[in-house]
């Protein structure tokens, strides 16, 4: 008896895509949003730290994103469940 897992309790297929979309997202957007604004937008004395911000900033809209879209799709779920 291993696994914890209940029959008939699988992860749907568009939960999995968000979340793995959003996990790409907060791993490629800040390290890009860092380099990117390093180079080409704070150019000065104190460019790392402006560059660390923004990566900041953005990674906080990722997280964000994922919070709004989770409870977009815990109100859409119950109308799905009628439906059936």
């Amino acid at each position: 008896m291993s696994g914890s897992r209940t029959i008939g309790q699988e992860v749907p297929r568009h939960v999995v895509v968000k979340l793995f979309l959003h996990t790409s997202l907060m791993v490629i957007l800040p390290i890009a949003t860092y380099f990117l604004s390093s180079f080409y937008y704070f150019q000065g004395e104190n460019n790392t730290t402006k560059a660390a911000i923004a990566a900041v900033l953005v990674a906080n809209l990722v997280v964000a994103s994922f919070v709004v879209t989770a409870f977009r799709e815990d109100k859409v779920e119950p109308s799905r469940l009628k439906k059936e």
